[in-house]
């Protein structure tokens, strides 16, 4: 083979693997697919295990250096990030890339529920596979701060593996926005409660009602009872003392020694047994107009409300 002809070869070798660098690029596997696959990239995959996945996955076509080097050329190794993607066969290498890069991962909507504690709310998100729960306890509710009371229940859209301190900062957020969408530190203000006055307050009253009309009325009880210096002896306390149990309260029950107690302690807990809803917080600060000091359950579910301990007594035996 003289000089002329090893040229051509090195041309043609050289346009080959162009072509191919090219239709690796721009060409998907099949352009026309309506095939959408959830893909888990793990934890600590580099730019071969990220490959190996897609290639097996039938995403991208097997080959052995292209996809290496267009990201070794461009930098892209500690770019490429972790998580659950959508991929399609329908789409290029390029296309495949932008998302890894970008960690345009799937988000999941979690609702988590009015009333929920702290605790229940990191046992859901763990199932969720968004937190490490450890984590997430410890940073929610330590020695020097709990953010108990202040996990706005909503709805958020996050990906798996999100991380506790992400997850409390869109907590956080959610619970500022909010806080100022409706001025609730002018109205804590104008009674004469801080803002987490307000909010001990609205988780009691969170885990007392279900309906906005009777948290209204059950927060008029609770104001009127902190207006005269008398005990709120609210049931939802010692509830959270034993850590949400549903069994019926015994009289040993309340008398346990806990600055929780509202049957032992007047004034307000020390801090908020649950994270309260809109609602709740709205009827912590506009209690209804009533001189209610009692309720108790009836039979229908609706609550029976007295001004003096006479008619609760009969509300009670009438249940």
């Amino acid at each position: 083979m003289n000089f002329v002809e090893k040229l051509l070869l090195l041309f043609f070798i050289l346009f080959l693997s162009f072509t191919l660098f090219l239709t690796a690029l721009y060409f998907p596997v099949q352009e026309k697919s309506s095939i959408a696959k959830i893909i888990q990239i793990p934890i600590g995959s580099n730019a071969t295990n990220i490959k190996n996945i897609l290639e097996q996955e039938k995403i991208i076509r097997k080959n052995p250096f292209i996809f290496n080097m267009y990201v070794k050329i461009f930098n892209m190794e500690s770019k490429l990030r972790y998580g659950e993607y959508i991929f399609s066969p329908s789409m290029n290498l390029l296309q495949i890339l932008d998302k890894l890069t970008k960690g345009d991962v799937v988000r999941h909507k979690i609702t988590i529920p009015e009333g929920f504690t702290y605790k229940q709310i990191a046992e859901l998100l763990y199932k969720k596979e968004v937190i490490d729960i450890n984590e997430f306890l410890d940073l929610v509710k330590n020695k020097e701060k709990s953010w108990e009371g202040y996990l706005f229940p909503d709805t958020y859209e996050v990906p798996k593996h999100y991380g506790s301190e992400k997850m409390l900062d869109a907590f956080l957020t959610n619970f500022n926005r909010m806080i100022e969408k409706h001025q609730i530190r002018d109205l804590a203000e104008k009674i004469g409660y801080s803002l987490n006055d307000v909010i001990i307050l609205a988780s009691i009253i969170e885990k007392e009602a279900k309906t906005f009309e009777e948290k209204k009325l059950v927060s008029s009880v609770f104001h009127n009872r902190l207006d005269i210096d008398m005990k709120l002896q609210s049931c939802a306390t010692i509830y959270y003392i034993l850590g949400n149990t549903t069994e019926k309260l015994s009289d040993s029950d309340l008398k346990i020694d806990s600055p929780y107690n509202t049957y032992l302690h007047k004034g307000l807990p020390p801090g908020p047994i649950c994270n309260p809803g809109l609602d709740s917080i709205k009827a912590a600060l506009e209690p209804a107009d009533e001189e209610y000091l009692y309720f108790v359950l009836g039979k229908d579910g609706e609550h029976l409300f007295s001004k003096d301990y006479s008619e609760h007594l009969k509300n009670k035996n009438n249940k």
